[in-house]
């Protein structure tokens, strides 16, 4: 693995820890949320959200580990 390759990974991983950390308190403490143009979620529904671009980043350090 390249040098730019682990610099990627360590800032996916640091990014991953703060989405969590964002995810789980919406998740738990923000009961609805007003988007831009007016939609509201629930603060369930935007973490749900969160939690998938958290996959979406520990599928892309998959793939750069496995090449």
């Amino acid at each position: 693995m390249t040098k730019h390759e682990k610099e990627l990974i360590a800032v996916l991983e640091a990014d991953i820890q703060k989405w969590e950390f964002v995810a789980r308190y919406f998740e738990h403490s923000v009961n609805e949320i007003e988007l831009m143009g007016g939609k509201k979620i629930s603060g369930r529904d935007f973490a749900l959200g969160l939690y998938h671009q958290v996959a979406e980043h520990h599928a892309l350090i998959g793939k750069v580990k496995n090449g």
